[in-house]
């Protein structure tokens, strides 16, 4: 890839510009680069935290577009490395992961500019980063994993290291797509000192009622059932054995194309690292099965 060096607004389309105002007469270039190549590297790493709210195995780079040299100003985008689950790829996951990285770089920074007479809580980042995720709506589930809050803190302590790096007077003005940011360089309190770490694996859960249009039943008990939901394939194991046992012995006749409301249970399992380990999902109750072109419910 090659990076020009130039004075004029580059015609690509950045998702994120680091302009950085240093002293010219008593700063060297390369102060400026150690800084800036500190809050990408940061920045990387808050990404691979922030994927994990999507797909564990999701991944994403920031790589360099343009430079202008006019105070220091770099230009980033964010790139799609891997995408390993088949569902992803029917989506527009480029557009949707992308604006939902800005938004959460974008509240992490100002979250880091808190006062010192503010409270600075973690979970109230990881809540709203949580929800920026489940408005993607890329892989259709009732709840996406807030980010662990100890590997959050990770990259959030590395940009605070690099904002000590700045002398007086410089200045460090960040563009996430529309929103432009003039950091507070002066306030470098450390995320990690707030966080209680916690020993073990740790689980998180949720439910959430749902139609899922049935496209193969398990008649055997052997695979997963297959479901439309929306444009989406997706496969679910039914664990209401009440429901199946009644199913199975011919109580509830269906046919592909039918649809049945049910209520789905994501489980979400971290080990004490905050690494995620497993995420399942299951129909844990059926309630109902509509029959195709019927509109009405059946009650089981």
């Amino acid at each position: 890839m090659s990076v020009e060096f130039s004075d004029v607004e580059p015609s690509v389309e950045a998702d994120i510009v680091l302009k950085i105002d240093y002293n010219e007469g008593s700063s060297s270039a390369a102060h400026a680069f150690e800084i800036a190549a500190e809050l990408i590297r940061s920045m990387e790493q808050l990404d691979q935290v922030l994927t994990q709210s999507i797909h564990p195995q999701l991944s994403t780079a920031l790589v360099v577009e343009d430079l202008q040299k006019s105070s220091l100003k770099i230009f980033l985008k964010s790139v799609l490395e891997d995408v390993p689950d088949e569902a992803l790829k029917d989506a527009n996951i480029k557009k949707l992961v992308g604006h939902y990285l800005l938004k959460s770089k974008y509240a992490a920074i100002r979250w880091l500019d808190k006062s010192d007479d503010e409270p600075k809580q973690i979970s109230d980042l990881t809540t709203e980063i949580s929800e920026f995720a489940k408005e993607t709506d890329l892989r259709h589930l009732p709840d996406y994993p807030p980010p662990n809050p100890s590997r959050l803190a990770q990259p959030l302590d590395r940009f605070q290291e690099a904002k000590k790096k700045f002398d007086d007077n410089e200045e460090l003005t960040i563009t996430l797509g529309p929103d432009e940011y003039k950091v507070h360089l002066d306030r470098t309190w450390v995320p990690s000192e707030t966080i209680k770490e916690e020993d073990g694996d740790r689980e998180l859960t949720s439910e959430q009622d749902q139609y899922l249009t049935i496209g193969r039943p398990d008649f055997f008990g052997e695979t997963m059932w297959s479901f439309k939901h929306g444009k989406v394939t997706v496969r679910y194991r039914i664990a209401d054995q009440d429901w199946l046992d009644n199913f199975r012995a011919g109580q509830y006749p269906i046919k592909p194309g039918d649809a049945l409301r049910v209520r789905i249970r994501v489980k979400h399992t971290y080990d004490a690292s905050g690494n995620l380990l497993e995420s399942t999902e299951e129909i844990v109750r059926v309630y109902s099965i509509i029959e195709k072109g019927s509109g009405s419910d059946r009650l089981v």
